[in-house]
């Protein structure tokens, strides 16, 4: 059974995100030192036969984290500043939000008020001289900064999976003797003609096995056992709890590894990768940034077929880690949030341009009352009249600093044999990835001899993984068994012509989707495979143009 431990590892980061304490306001000039979230972690699999450590380093948009938070945070200062003179006066302060709501906002994407929380003049200006500087500002956000970056406890394992994996692999076993057969795998090309419902040359899951694979536990039947995982503790650049030293310690044989427990945790992590978000899912990177001869001799091997997930291998174990964006993305939830609040404004304005504290209280306040917490702080002109541009603008300054968060979810789940041969995890099997099955199951099958003659369920391991995401999308990629449906993207490289045609966006063009003639076709496919690969359609373009 493979366990997970995520241990942050930088300044205030916290997997549980128990925040630290305020400061206490000082008389002293210096203003505290600005807080920064946690981008440095250690992800330890604690695999069969040893420990595996990899060290993360998170990014926004290819930027440290802490560049990016700080970005965000002179965004935030600079609508607050309404005179633009850099500095807060103690009337600009009453439009901040305070350093629990902010927190909140991050943890989940929705601006909650605490009226009694708000900040203040002598709590937020440490030089005492009746004004906010941005570094007074920064400072005063100490629960945001730890809630910025996020490291969740692992996920438990798709109860799904298993029925998903048992479908396909008795429709694959035709003479059901429990294994699949170099012939019996090539002949899954077949049920493309069969079972291609929709007629797009793939196969989705529901395809090829039905809705039987989705099938509930049934009443009355056992749940399956809870896994067992270490605690997610803090420390900084690979420390981590003496109950979890005293854990990898104990179990491995670390003699027969070659190398002293007591120093692993300070020896080089086995990889570092680094992940970095972005709001699009096409700028989101995954990238291992160890020199390549130290990782293949520590024995490590790397796959890589989409630039935002990479798969880290040391012998039978699978370490996946990526940066994903869910389809509740933080605009939809923001916006969500946007409607609510400007809802509530058109009920309260009743026809009118603007609202006034009147219209908010009396009878109405219960009714009105998170948009009377914000009447003063959206208020920009300070003219006691919140019209609906001035609560949007404020509105979009809860939208900058929700998007500065990420959080890294780690698991353990076992892929189903359709997750397996979908190499580019878009939610189907295309003709050329089920031609290419029985080289990726191949591998993953137990030999001692390194002779495989057909794949058992053995080769179905649970595979490691770790995903950066927004706080409010960690279960992304997560919860089906047939998780990247519907995340089909067009063709982005290859002549114009290549990625027209290639209307299922398999990454081949098909008899059936090319427009011209047979010999045309015939002449474009090299290696007469019945499909006109990316590679073959470039050397096609490449030699007709010096023609």
């Amino acid at each position: 059974m493979i366990r997970l431990l995520l241990v942050a590892a930088a300044l205030g980061g916290s997997a549980a995100v128990a925040f630290p304490p305020r400061p206490t306001p000082s008389a002293t000039p210096a203003p505290p030192p600005m807080p920064t979230p946690a981008d440095r972690y250690d992800l330890v699999v604690l695999g069969a036969q040893r420990p595996i450590r990899v060290a993360v380093h998170v990014h926004y948009q290819g930027q440290p984290l802490g560049v990016r938070w700080a970005e965000s945070l002179k965004a935030v200062f600079g609508a607050f500043d309404r005179d633009h003179n850099g500095s807060l006066d103690a009337v600009e302060l009453k439009r901040m939000f305070s350093d629990t709501s902010a927190a909140g906002l991050l943890q989940n994407g929705f601006y909650s008020p605490f009226p009694n929380d708000l900040p203040t003049l002598a709590w937020v200006d440490a030089g005492g001289d009746g004004r906010v500087s941005f570094a007074e500002f920064a400072g005063y956000y100490r629960q945001a900064a730890a809630a910025a970056s996020q490291a969740f406890p692992p996920l438990p394992e798709n109860p799904q999976n298993a029925a998903a994996t048992e479908g396909l692999f008795a429709l694959l076993d035709a003479d059901k003797d429990g294994k699949l057969t170099r012939a019996e795998v090539a002949a899954a090309e077949r049920l493309v003609v069969s079972r291609d419902a929709d007629e797009d040359e793939c196969l989705s899951l529901t395809e090829v096995v039905g809705p039987t694979a989705f099938v509930v536990r049934p009443a009355g039947a056992a749940p399956a056992p809870r896994q067992v995982v270490p605690p997610v503790t803090v420390a900084r650049k690979g420390g981590a709890a003496d109950v979890v030293k005293e854990h990898v310690r104990t179990k491995y044989d670390w003699a027969a590894l070659g190398r002293p427990a007591a120093t692993w945790w300070t020896d080089p992590a086995d990889a570092d990768v680094t992940l970095s978000f972005a709001p699009a899912a096409a700028d989101c990177v995954a990238r291992v940034t160890t020199d390549p001869k130290a990782l293949a001799a520590r024995g490590f091997t790397v796959s890589q077929t989409e630039p935002r997930r990479l798969v880290l291998r040391h012998g039978q174990q699978a370490v996946e880690l990526s940066a994903v964006v869910g389809a509740a993305n933080a605009a939809t939830r923001g916006g969500v949030q946007r409607t609510q609040f400007l809802t509530m404004f058109d009920a309260a304005a009743a026809g009118k341009r603007f609202v006034t504290d009147a219209d908010l209280g009396g009878a109405n306040a219960p009714r009105f009352q998170l948009l009377r917490v914000l009447f003063d702080p959206a208020d920009a002109d300070a003219d006691g009249k919140l019209t609906r541009a001035e609560l949007d603008a404020h509105l979009s300054v809860f939208e900058t600093f929700a998007a500065a968060a990420v959080a890294l979810t780690p698991a353990v789940q076992t892929p189903t044999l359709f997750q397996l041969l979908d190499d580019n995890r878009d939610g189907r099997l295309s003709v050329r990835e089920l031609r290419t099955a029985w080289d990726r199951l191949a591998v993953l099958e137990p030999s001692e001899s390194g002779r495989v003659d057909a794949i058992t369920k053995a080769a179905i391991r649970p595979t490691a993984m770790l995903r950066l995401s927004r706080p409010a999308e960690r279960f992304a990629g997560f919860q089906s068994p047939d998780a990247g449906q519907g995340a089909v993207r067009p063709p982005q490289a290859g002549p114009v012509w290549f990625r027209k045609m290639d209307r299922n966006a398999d990454g081949d063009v098909s008899r059936a989707e090319f427009v011209g003639t047979r010999a045309e076709f015939d002449a474009t496919d090299s290696d007469r495979d019945g499909l006109i690969s990316l590679a073959e359609a470039t050397a096609f373009d490449a030699a007709a143009r010096k023609e």
